[in-house]
């Protein structure tokens, strides 16, 4: 850092996911006079949302609801993980079966498709 950058505390004076009760203070770094103080409310309205956000994202917001619903989008998020790898490993297991199937038998020739028969124009009037 140079010189004569100031000097930048961030104030918490609450107990954890309060970000109204924060504050970011810059003091010169050779007086120390106060170069900016920036409270909560005065902050612009992005940085205000993402404080906030940071602490909903833990769960801290709203307390031990928070917390609890925080652990259970975590729970589902784990269970979506576990029906994915569930669902694709038993398509796997479907597509090996279907391919030792596949290896013992005598190739199939395709037929062609033959076309659909075309509409009646009077049919349509019925």
């Amino acid at each position: 850092k140079k010189a004569d950058e100031p000097v930048a505390f961030n104030i918490d004076r609450g107990d954890g996911g309060q970000p109204q009760k924060r504050a970011s203070l810059s003091l010169d770094r050779r007086t120390g006079a106060v170069v900016k103080w920036e409270p909560f409310p005065t902050q612009k309205p992005g940085r205000r949302m993402r404080s906030i956000l940071r602490f909903a994202h833990t769960g801290e917001v709203l307390g031990l609801f928070g917390q609890t619903l925080a652990g259970l989008a975590s729970a589902g998020a784990a269970l979506l993980v576990w029906t994915g790898i569930a669902l694709a490993w038993r398509r796997y297991r479907a597509w090996l079966a279907r391919k030792r199937v596949s290896g013992a038998a005598p190739a199939v020739e395709a037929r062609p498709r033959r076309a659909a028969p075309a509409l009646d124009p009077q049919d349509a009037t019925r």
